[in-house]
Formats: C-alpha cells, structure tokens, sequence
C-alpha cells in the first residue's frame, strides 16, 4: 500500500517577499563596493611633463615712464603789454617763425622816436663831415667828431629800442608744434608770465626713475621693451635724485600716436643667459627651504634638489641638478613621492576635418 506525498504550498507573505528584497539589494551594493574598492586602491596618478631643452632667459626690470618731448620750450614775457596771437594752438611752425607778440604803445613810440632822432642825427653829421667845408674853415673837424658821436648815440638808442619791441616777440626756436596758451589773446601780461609752450613731437623720450640699487648691472645701450617695440636706454644719471631718491634716466623712442605726459611700462633688460636648462617657476616646490623638483624616470617618480639662477616672469633658469632631455613634472605634483608610479599625460593631436 503506497503512502501518499502532499506537497504543502509555501505561501509567502509581504514580509517574507521585502526580507528577499533587501538581502538582495545589500548583497548587490557588498558586491559593487567591494569590486570599487578593489579597482581603487591603487590608482595611477597622471602627470603632464615637459622634455627639458636649453634656452635663453631674460631677467628684467618692470617700469614705468613719461612721455615727454625731448625739446620743449616755454617761452616766457620779457615786458608788459597786451596779448596778440599770431598762430594757433596745435598749428605746426617752423624755426624762428612768429608766433604771438605784445603790443605795448610806449615801446613802439621809443622805436618811432628813436628812428627819427637817428636819422636827423645822420644827416647833421654828413652835412657837417663834408670836406669842402672843413676844408673852407666853416665847420671844425671838432665839431664834425662832436656830430658823429652824437649820431653813434643815436644809432645805440635805436639798436636798443629795436631790441625792446623785438622781445615782445615770441619766435620759435625750432620747428614743433603749439601748445595751449596760458593767457588768453588781449590780456594784459607782465615780464614773466610763461605764455605758451612749443615742443617738437618727433623727437620723444620716456622719463624713468630707476632704484639706484641696480646701477652696477645696468648700461647706456640695454635693450627695453617699450610700446610692442625694441628701444635702447639712452641715458642714465648715476646720481641720486634729491626728490625721489632714484636714479633718472630716459630712452629716445619714435611714436607718432603717443599722447604726450601718458604714463606707459616697459621691462629693462639687466641681466641674460643663453643656452641654459630653463623651467616653468611653477615646476619648483621647497623642502626644508631648498628647491627641488620631480622627474619621470621610467615611469616613476623621482625628486631632484637644484640650484637656480635668472628669475623672469614665469620662468626660472636652472644651474645644478637638471640635464637636457629629462622629463620635468610641470603639472599634477600634488601627493607625489618618490618611487610612486605615474602615468604620463600625453594631449592627442588634432586633426583638421578635411573640407
């Protein structure tokens, strides 16, 4: 006699189904942290390097520096009188050309009176210097030697009030250009009073005021950096100025577009190297106080103590401690250390779409 098997069907309840669920669900998340952990505990770390190649570094001096005209000239009032302007600001005038003069009516009267005192005086003389007179004893030579010295006297005052109105002329002393009037045309002006300037704007130089510090490393004809362009250093003063205990100096400069008293920088060249190991300022780290920085070698990473020379903006020279042809660590230093292995950054290369 056969026994007979019923399976008891196993019903599950809305607790049973979220236990499976949750087990589940933690057994996935033990699964996926522990592969996670896995590929994370030892990451590489990526660097970008730079091939080490000899060049020359630049130190120099970042300034600042006037625009000024080289000539210039303010001409002043030597007399009194009332302003006439003969030409006007900005207007171009050449050498000795007649710019504004002073109308004064007691100079030219002198000069009016003067004239005809010279002139009656010269004809007195060359009356009385006739020689048939003197010869017939109706004129002395005494008396022709008193009229000619009367009429040298007269010809001194004449040359003199000349020279009187003639210095209420203003002429210009080389060719330029105009500047701005102090005073206005019919003014009354004194001796003394500047009335206009004059400069000549092809001919310009920048004021600079170097720190006297530096005169043992800088030299008439050092190479500036100036407006985009290449200028030498025309003159230095190797002499303390008593009111910005500096040092002056200035370079000659062509610019026909400069606005003259701008204030413009510009670098001096004081010192150069050529030819030598040079690294981005960046690369070098301190230990303990003394520089060093990271090579790749063979895909780790290796620390090298240098020495260092010229400093310019970004870069630095480099004098013990590097080789041409090493790979200098320029980016991703951070938690490095010696030995640790590195993957090396290599950008790809573009390639242009063909058209």
């Amino acid at each position: 006699m056969m026994a007979n098997f019923r399976v008891k069907p196993i019903r599950l309840t809305k607790k049973h189904i979220l236990f499976v669920i949750l087990s589940l669900v933690i057994i996935a998340y033990w699964l996926f942290h522990t592969s996670s952990a896995k590929d994370n505990s030892n990451p590489v770390k990526v660097v970008e390097t730079l091939t080490l190649k000899k060049a020359d570094i630049h130190e120099t001096i970042h300034l600042l520096g006037t625009i000024r005209p080289k000539h210039v000239a303010v001409l002043t009032a030597k007399g009194s009188g009332i302003l006439d302007i003969m030409a006007n600001p900005g207007e171009t005038i050449s050498k000795n050309g007649l710019i504004a003069k002073i109308d004064n009516p007691d100079n030219e009267k002198s000069l009016q009176l003067s004239e005809t005192a010279e002139q009656i005086a010269r004809q007195q003389y060359q009356r009385l210097a006739d020689p048939a007179l003197i010869k017939k004893g109706y004129v002395s030579p005494k008396e022709a030697d008193e009229q000619k010295q009367i009429w040298l006297t007269a010809q001194k005052e004449l040359a003199q009030a000349k020279l009187d109105l003639d210095n209420l002329r203003f002429y210009a002393p080389f060719d330029g250009v105009i500047g701005v009037y102090k005073k206005r045309e019919g003014m009354q002006v004194t001796q003394g009073d500047a009335i206009v300037t004059i400069y000549d704007p092809k001919s310009l130089a920048v004021d600079i005021d170097l720190p006297c510090s530096t005169l043992p490393t800088i030299r008439v004809g050092q190479p500036v950096k100036l407006l985009n362009r290449n200028y030498k250093l025309s003159h230095v003063q190797a002499m303390l100025d008593e009111e910005t205990h500096m040092c002056p100096a200035d370079i000659d400069i062509v610019c026909k577009d400069c606005l003259i008293g701008s204030t413009v920088e510009l670098d001096l060249l004081v010192r150069e190297q050529k030819n030598v190991i040079v690294v981005p300022s960046s690369a070098i780290f301190l230990r303990n106080g003394a520089p060093f920085v990271y090579i790749l070698d063979n895909g780790k990473i290796k620390l090298a103590s240098i020495k260092t020379g010229l400093k310019d903006k970004s870069t630095v020279e480099i004098t013990e401690g590097l080789q041409e042809g090493q790979k200098l660590i320029i980016k991703g230093q951070e938690r490095l250390y010696p030995g640790m292995s590195v993957s090396e950054f290599k950008p790809q290369p573009t390639k242009n779409a063909s058209l």
